[in-house]
């Protein structure tokens, strides 16, 4: 129990609960949805409620009552793990969370986020609940799964400079994944075109060979790349209408990455749980808060 009251405190004494805002993680959801190629008919039948699902982990999930374990799912600081010159070994990670924490510490590994982890567990419980005939539960593991997909894609979420504080750039994240997303509709178009644009694209595609969890830590190496030109951005335009411009442009490729690897792992989904596509939308409430367990 007392480990257990530590832990919690480690992350309340962490990050910020950054993420996306609502628009971020709805034009993930839906732009990832609408670029499927397996099930696609039953995705696309269902882009409204997986638009809405996506933000349940923030906007439900955050509740005083859950709040705490919640917190340290949605971000995976890695650049604690490895230095910029290391970055292609990120895919060296531990895959399981329990090899994590016997190298680095329960501590440790919750301070810095355990996004990964969370990803694997609800697609898990998406499987397993297609597989039982669930659709609705399943669409809603997929649903809430987007939501951290979303949020690594999202170069502020996988580094401990989370807000710009250790660089002076203060404030930085709201302003990069909120502020500059201001038309859902509009910017969804282009994200759209980005998106379809990387399921073309062969070295894209290449990343997606291995397991889940390299698939997962594969996006974080390629968010974490681009922490540095946000900074640069950030301190060469300032907060400006020039700033916003050039960090719009950021976003939209951010949201395209996890818009691509969504599609991805949705298409894998359907095929190993061996579903017919299905046309009829679905009326699926948002679901109780599931608590991280990442036993394996």
């Amino acid at each position: 129990m007392l480990k257990r009251i530590i832990s919690v405190l480690i992350v309340l004494a962490s990050s910020s609960a950054f993420g996306w805002g609502a628009i971020g993680h709805q034009i993930v959801a839906y732009t990832g949805a609408n670029s499927t190629t397996d099930g696609k008919l039953f995705w696309k039948s269902n882009l409204e409620p997986l638009r809405t699902l996506t933000t349940v982990p923030d906007r439900i999930w955050k509740a005083p009552a859950t709040k705490a374990e919640e917190r340290s799912t949605h971000w995976f600081e890695v650049d604690v793990y490895f230095k910029p010159v290391e970055f292609s070994q990120i895919i060296s990670f531990p895959s399981s969370y329990s090899a994590a924490v016997g190298k680095y510490t329960e501590g440790k590994v919750l301070t810095n986020g355990t996004a990964p982890w969370r990803i694997r567990q609800l697609y898990q419980l998406a499987f397993q609940a297609f597989k039982a005939g669930e659709v609705k539960s399943a669409l809603q593991y997929v649903g809430v799964m987007s939501h951290y997909i979303g949020d690594l894609s999202q170069p502020l979420h996988v580094t401990v400079n989370y807000d710009g504080q250790l660089t002076g750039n203060k404030g930085l994240h709201a302003y990069f994944e909120t502020s500059v997303l201001k038309n859902e509709t509009a910017i969804r178009a282009d994200v759209q075109k980005r998106t379809l644009k990387l399921l073309k694209n062969g070295n894209f595609l290449n990343q997606f060979n291995g397991s889940l969890m390299d698939t997962i830590l594969l996006s974080v190496e390629r968010s974490v790349s681009q922490v540095e030109q946000v900074l640069k951005n950030d301190k060469m335009y300032g907060r400006t209408a020039k700033g916003a411009s050039v960090q719009l442009e950021l976003a939209k490729d951010r949201l395209a990455d996890g818009a691509a690897t969504f599609s991805i792992i949705l298409n894998q989904l359907w095929k190993e749980t061996g579903l017919v596509a299905r046309t009829n939308p679905l009326k699926v409430d948002d679901p109780q808060w599931i608590r991280p367990d990442y036993v394996e």
